[in-house]
């Protein structure tokens, strides 16, 4: 197992983010969502670990069953069979990234356990907000991809794909402004750093990094509800 720091920082802004989304939330399933993600991005997505985490989430769901009210469970279980089964499902042309934007709106909807916080609106920003996510590590990694999946980045010239996300960041931001006042800070911290990060690489990006967005949108939250 290999830990990096961006492992490290990514499952920081994943327990700030769901902490922020619902302060209710059993503080250790949190904890253990942020374990989980360092977890997942460290170790090699084998068949046989892929497996194993099938058994822990199974062994998850059913303590959560019994023990918690403050947890959705059903959420949690979808999010949990479709990451596990992402490298598979992966491998279908344009799935990679709706697959991957799921599955973290999934787990982060498992927090939200009122009908006001988990709502239509708040499912669709979420989605959004990791689709931009997921775009941005798929133009790092448009190398390394086989073109059969056919990443956005691999299908749409950067000039292009530039005002795609463009306009996706101001969607989000327009829906937090009128629907969802109290994401609107995080969501303008993350739509500033969004912004500065897109106009440094104006040209086709080296180094295209969002993911401390996560944790700028999480802090917005939490500044807000204070």
């Amino acid at each position: 197992m290999r830990f990096k720091s961006t492992h490290i920082l990514l499952g920081l802004s994943t327990f700030l983010f769901a902490y922020s989304l619902n302060q209710t939330t059993d503080l250790w399933y949190i904890i253990l969502l942020g374990i989980a993600v360092v977890v997942y991005y460290s170790f090699p997505r084998t068949s046989v670990i892929m497996w194993g985490y099938l058994l822990f989430g199974l062994c998850l769901v059913l303590t959560l069953t019994w023990t918690s009210n403050r947890v959705l469970v059903f959420p949690l279980l979808c999010a949990m069979v479709l990451t596990i089964t992402y490298p598979w499902f992966r491998e279908i042309s344009w799935m990679k990234t709706p697959i991957i934007a799921s599955s973290w709106t999934m787990f982060m909807g498992s927090v939200m356990s009122t009908s006001e916080s988990l709502n239509l609106v708040s499912c669709l920003v979420l989605f959004l907000l990791f689709g931009v996510l997921a775009t941005a590590s798929d133009v790092k990694d448009r190398e390394i991809d086989p073109i059969r999946l056919k990443t956005l980045p691999q299908v749409l010239p950067w000039p292009i794909l530039r005002w795609v996300l463009f306009s996706v960041i101001g969607a989000m931001l327009g829906l937090t402004f009128f629907l969802l006042p109290n994401w609107l800070l995080g969501a303008i911290l993350f739509t500033v750093f969004s912004t500065y990060v897109l106009v440094r690489n104006w040209n086709m990006p080296r180094v295209f990094d969002l993911d401390p967005g996560l944790l700028l949108f999480a802090l917005g939250n939490l500044l807000y509800l204070r």
